[in-house]
């Protein structure tokens, strides 16, 4: 496991593909217990990841933390997060993806409907072309809001699903065996108690 910060008042792990970010009814570990069980103390989670995606996760290590860490994490102008993506299809330079989605949750799975639907969110993420890859296009990614699984149903529904998706790209959904590449790669922020930015960054090993 690898820990990217930690100070008297937060800590930053790079959660592996697989695993899930809190219990669940799986019975696998997760990355809280984890977190948990090293620092001796209950932590608070902060961002949550799909369990097949990788990344940056952040904890804190008091109440007051967790919600101070909370707030600036959805503000959109107080927290910078960004990823790397391997998608299929033809990706544009860049682009600005903007979509309504509504979460099932007796599916488990988001979907984008038309604006005013009933329950539905506003969706939107910024990306780059960065270059070619062995399984596709190479996306850098900038995630404006953060919805349920925001990214993977967006770029499926603008043509460029994530390679390994087997939830969102159709070529996919019946494979066994594989993840979908994407990965949690930047979280930059003020620190709400210390004032100091922070800029937490990992790399994918398939990068």
């Amino acid at each position: 496991m690898e820990y990217l910060a930690e100070d008297n008042y937060f800590m930053a792990i790079n959660k592996p593909a697989g695993m899930p970010s809190q219990n669940d009814n799986s019975g696998d570990e997760s990355l809280l217990s984890f977190a948990q069980h090293k620092l001796g103390a209950p932590v608070h989670i902060i961002n949550r990841l799909d369990r097949p995606v990788g990344g940056i996760v952040l904890f804190a290590k008091d109440k007051n933390t967790a919600e101070a860490l909370s707030e600036i994490i959805r503000d959109k102008d107080r927290c910078i997060k960004k990823y790397y993506a391997v998608v299929c299809g033809k990706a544009e330079k860049e682009a600005t993806l903007e979509d309504h989605i509504i979460f099932s949750q007796r599916q488990n799975i988001s979907k984008v409907v038309n604006k005013g639907t009933t329950g539905a969110k506003t969706a939107i993420l910024k990306y780059k072309y960065i270059r070619e890859h062995t399984n596709g296009t190479l996306i850098d990614i900038r995630l404006i809001t953060g919805r349920h699984h925001q990214i993977r149903v967006q770029l499926s529904h603008a043509g460029i699903p994530i390679w390994g998706d087997t939830k969102y790209n159709k070529d996919f959904a019946h494979k066994r065996g594989v993840m979908p590449l994407l990965f949690c790669r930047e979280i930059k922020f003020t620190h709400p108690i210390t004032g100091e930015q922070v800029d937490i960054k990992a790399e994918p090993e398939w990068i």
